[in-house]
């Protein structure tokens, strides 16, 4: 098996991992609202925090839709040493390796341990990870001509 083979069954699950994170996002959303922001909040505080939560919630969960599947369909350019697939996919393994940065510089110590949380942002890290990792190992494969 050469190395765009082995990174296009990277990216092919990497890929299915974003999808898994994009169902999580969406089917809890609803739960941690019920569970966790109805019982703390007033409904005066309510009215104010739960459509930025929802709105962020919901939106993570539906653009880590096409990001997963636009990865996965990019799995097949990158064994095929198609350069458009190698740009697509770095771009996607960028912009997820960005968010655990991100949530690490906003986040307060206290957010990590949240195990919810611990497992949203590991799972991130290691797809964001695996994915710029794997397309920077096959890079000289993709140069142009």
């Amino acid at each position: 098996m050469n190395r765009r083979s082995i990174v296009a069954r990277v990216i092919t699950v990497t890929g299915v991992l974003l999808l898994i994170a994009a169902a999580i996002h969406l089917l809890v959303t609803p739960t941690l609202k019920r569970v966790i922001l109805d019982r703390v909040l007033t409904p005066e505080e309510l009215l104010i925090v739960s459509p930025p939560f929802l709105l962020n919630h919901i939106v993570m969960g539906i653009l880590l839709i096409p990001i997963g599947f636009v990865t996965i369909y990019c799995a097949s350019g990158i064994r095929a040493g198609e350069r458009w697939a190698w740009v697509i996919s770095l771009a996607n393994g960028l912009t997820i390796l960005s968010l655990p940065i991100v949530l690490g510089l906003v986040m307060r110590p206290e957010h990590f341990r949240s195990i919810a949380f611990l497992i949203g942002a590991s799972l991130i890290t290691i797809v964001g990870i695996t994915m710029t990792v794997a397309l920077i190992w096959v890079r000289y494969d993709f140069q142009s001509s």
